[in-house]
């Protein structure tokens, strides 16, 4: 024998449902603040009253564990930035000379860091021509426009200094690691140029016809 389901009438239905939200214990004259206050104290099954001074240790030790969970995830999970990455910001640093360096990156060559040893030198390259005034180098520079304004200066040395910009586009930007003999050319240039003498204006040398339009 197969029962039949059982559906109330109307008033049945109200009288049910009245019951059912009568049986939730919601308590409409407590505050966000006091509904927050309990909700700490169930979760930690503390009785704590939320107008004495219990709920101001509740919020201290919550506020002390908020603080710690940030140190953490400051501490432990933000991108690691090391000196190297900051100074890849901008071509060249100002406040470091030509020579220094040039010596870094002779250091970094008898090291075997090969990628620092060609960025070195060619930021020697970079520095050594700001220094002597021969280009003007500002924090937007980049290895290619400079190598095409040094170019134009210098122009004996243009199709050189061109190879050097890309080799240092491709290490810096393309994490190409060159090998000893590039570096040995590029530190080669470097030595180089350090006392080029620029050469007259040539209209035909002007880096501005390189630029794309």
């Amino acid at each position: 024998m197969r029962s039949t389901g059982w559906t109330p009438n109307d008033d049945e239905a109200r009288r049910l449902l009245t019951e059912r939200i009568d049986s939730y214990d919601i308590d409409g004259s407590l505050s966000l603040w006091e509904r927050f206050i309990r909700w700490i104290n169930e979760a930690l099954t503390l009785n704590v009253d939320s107008s004495g001074a219990g709920s101001v240790v509740i919020v201290v030790l919550l506020a002390a564990a908020v603080a710690v969970l940030l140190f953490l995830l400051i501490r432990y999970f933000r991108p690691s930035v090391s000196p190297a990455a900051i100074e890849e910001s901008q071509l060249v640093d100002s406040s470091i000379a030509a020579e220094e360096y040039f010596d870094s990156a002779k250091r970094y060559l008898a090291s075997g860091e090969l990628d620092q040893a060609y960025i070195h030198a060619y930021r020697s390259i970079v520095r050594n021509a700001q220094q002597r005034q021969l280009v003007e180098v500002t924090p937007s520079t980049t290895a290619t426009t400079f190598g095409w304004t040094m170019g134009a200066v210098l122009p004996h040395h243009r199709d050189a200094i061109d190879e050097a910009s890309s080799g240092f586009n491709r290490v810096v930007y393309g994490s190409m690691t060159p090998t000893r003999d590039a570096v040995a050319t590029v530190m080669q240039l470097a030595h180089s140029l350090q006392t080029a003498q620029p050469q007259a204006y040539n209209p035909h040398n002007d880096p501005a016809r390189l630029i794309p339009r």
